[in-house]
């Protein structure tokens, strides 16, 4: 069950960019140029037109500020609005600059928000409309408002330069697409396997598996999103912070490399000394992290990654460490590491404990808001506990019965080892 970290989350949001640039700037710059034409068709007596860029414009505002519909209807709709808007200048105005150029935008923009399939479906629509275009004008139930000297042989002609042109373009911004979403998909792979590597570096030491990190994972997405639903979201819990701290929390324990096994892997209680010695960690995986962004310092998931390593046992009211932070002087990543942590430490079994189970884990934390954790996380935390539960209980039912599956094989590897003897 791990977190899917690839084009799924990065792909919508460099199109989500696109389109609001592209649409944004579109929609300042028609202003003068909605009134202007509006004028132009009006003195012209092309009232159909008028009416025409009046809903065209009030559509582009619509796909802008309405956040009720989705992305990707916004843009199936933006890019018909393309189509439509060229559509409309050739059969009013005539085989002017406007309507070719309306066209011809609409399949390479569809190939970028909607896709290659897409894009082939948008140079079909445009070859339907050069050819009804052509085939009305020929039969004379299409009148332009000036064609002299224009004739249906060089329609016809500019309309196959014009598909043969566009097509290359389309299939060029295709090609180029896909070899850049690949190479995308491979950096995400190839950075979120490196991550995982690391993490599970400082958790195998520690005899954990890798269900906790996958586990750390969910729980730092749920929470995130859930606060980012709740009121008062803070600034910086956009889009991007959800999707960095589902890859960075598992950096948690990075800084447990640095402790000795003696430490790490005792069984017992851990004397003061000893454990002043394992609270090092979160300075150390800070510093470890910190040495990397010399090398990366646009990468905002290992900043986030050195904040949640240092900051993850720090707690709301400064009683923590190392550096006793208090309230929102710890990053608010660090806050949801350390609470989902806390979650996954109760409810894990462990050589010195037992698991609590869900409503003492719950009842446990909700005694620690405003003192160890965030008010406002236990508050976002309880209104989704359901969810943890659900996730806590299917992870180590499939550890139970990983367990249960190596017993088994034990057993039967030594009865066949008893018939060989």
């Amino acid at each position: 069950m791990p977190v899917k970290q690839g084009l799924t989350d990065t792909l919508p949001l460099w199109r989500r960019l696109i389109f609001n640039r592209l649409f944004g700037l579109l929609a300042i710059l028609c202003v003068p140029v909605y009134f202007t034409s509006v004028y132009l068709c009006i003195v012209s007596n092309l009232w159909s037109m008028a009416l025409f860029d009046t809903l065209a414009y009030g559509v582009l505002l619509y796909i802008l500020l309405v956040e009720s519909i989705s992305e990707r209807y916004k843009y199936i709709i933006g890019c018909l609005l393309a189509y439509g808007i060229g559509f409309a200048f050739l059969i009013t105005i005539g085989p002017t600059g406007a309507g070719f150029f309306w066209l011809f935008v609409f399949p390479p923009l569809t190939a970028i928000l909607l896709g290659k399939k897409a894009s082939i479906v948008a140079q079909v629509l445009n070859g339907f409309c050069l050819l009804t275009v052509g085939v009305a004008y020929s039969s004379g139930a299409l009148q332009w408002p000036i064609t002299e000297g224009y004739s249906t042989f060089i329609w016809f002609v500019v309309s196959i330069n014009f598909i043969v042109t566009n097509a290359m373009v389309t299939l060029s911004t295709s090609f180029l697409l896909g070899k850049l979403t690949r190479s995308l998909e491979a950096t995400l792979a190839s950075r979120h396997a490196t991550i995982m590597g690391l993490a599970k570096l400082a958790e195998y030491r520690d005899n954990e598996t890798g269900a906790h990190l996958i586990r750390m994972q969910h729980y730092s997405n749920m929470l995130a999103t859930q606060r980012q639903l709740d009121a008062n979201t803070p600034e910086e819990l956009t889009d991007n912070f959800i999707q960095d701290i589902t890859l960075s929390s598992i950096l948690h324990d990075i800084g447990k490399v640095g402790i000795s096994d003696a430490i790490l892997l005792k069984p017992g209680r851990l004397t003061p000394e000893e454990f002043e010695q394992i609270k090092a960690h979160p300075s150390i995986g800070a510093t470890v992290l910190e040495s990397l962004r010399t090398y990366a310092p646009q990468c905002n998931f290992i900043q986030m990654g050195k904040d949640i390593a240092g900051g993850h046992h720090e707690k709301w009211d400064g009683s923590g460490y190392p550096k006793g932070l208090r309230g929102e002087a710890i990053p608010l990543s660090a806050r949801i590491v350390a609470l989902v942590d806390v979650y996954d430490a109760l409810t894990s079994p462990r050589c010195y404990k037992r698991p609590f189970s869900h409503p003492e884990a719950v009842s446990m934390i909700s005694a620690g808001k405003g003192a160890h954790f965030d008010p406002k996380l236990v508050e976002s935390f309880i209104a989704i506990n359901e969810q943890f539960e659900q996730l806590s209980k299917a992870s180590l039912g499939e550890l139970q019965q990983d367990a249960v599956d190596e017993l088994n094989f034990c057993n039967q590897a030594q009865r066949n080892c008893l018939r060989e003897s």
